[in-house]
């Protein structure tokens, strides 16, 4: 590394990283405050465990309410969450939180699949189902849907995150180390383990964007990633009393 990776590396790897998670832990303390602070229903039955389950998954999983609403909308959304789901796990790898080597006695070529072709496959449908949501959002304004400018910057965002993700795949990497290539970014806490090097512009921007979309999410509506499931698990039974 030299030059212009000189000064990105120390910047965006082992500085930014601070800064990201102290501002993700900010807004998600403002939001947590806001939630608790909100007036509640005295008269609120207990949720099982049981019923909380079953609404998380009905809500939050199966997308119950859009899949009533709108079929297509339904689709979108249940293959945006597919990927999502399954590049989050293709990263959990690269983390040490799984191996290649558990899907070993599926047979070798279940292996390479898992880790060489079928993040490719999610990278592209991650990709085609925000630009579809974009497109729905742009061609729905101001009939079905009132946009805010922070509901357009959350997918450009991750649009624009996702995109550099995936030049990091498909473009030649800067070389194929002997031994495993590790990225500390938060040393003992956050260290991402590499079996390439990747193209360092993809790879230093990819890593920008991603914490600047960690940052913002306790302060966009994708705080929904943790507020839906809460809310399903607590308020889900009681759809039924307003029929939805």
């Amino acid at each position: 590394m030299s030059g212009l990776t000189d000064i990105l590396y120390p910047f965006f790897v082992e500085k930014l990283p601070y800064i990201t998670i102290a501002v993700f832990l900010l807004g998600v303390a403002l939001r947590a405050a806001r939630w608790l602070s909100a007036p509640r229903d005295p008269g609120k039955r207990p949720v099982s465990v049981f019923a909380a389950v079953k609404y998380v998954v009905l809500d939050v999983v199966l997308f119950r309410k859009t899949f009533k609403s709108d079929k297509v909308t339904w689709l979108i959304l249940f293959l945006f969450h597919v990927a999502a789901g399954g590049i989050l796990f293709g990263h959990m790898r690269g983390f040490h939180l799984w191996s290649a080597e558990m899907f070993a006695p599926l047979g070798e070529w279940v292996a390479e699949f898992m880790v060489e072709v079928l993040p490719i496959y999610m990278g592209w449908l991650f990709i085609a189902t925000q630009v579809l949501l974009l497109i729905r959002r742009g061609v729905l304004e101001g009939r079905q849907l009132l946009s805010l400018p922070n509901d357009y910057l959350a997918l450009v965002l991750l649009l624009i995150t996702t995109i550099l993700g995936q030049g990091m795949r498909i473009f030649p990497p800067e070389a194929i180390p002997p031994e495993t290539y590790s990225v500390v970014f938060i040393p003992g806490l956050i260290v991402l383990h590499l079996e390439k090097v990747p193209s360092f512009h993809w790879f230093f921007l990819h890593v920008l964007f991603t914490q600047l979309f960690v940052m913002y999410i306790p302060f966009s509506k994708l705080v929904h990633i943790f507020s839906g499931v809460i809310t399903s698990a607590l308020y889900g039974s009681r759809r039924a009393e307003y029929g939805i």
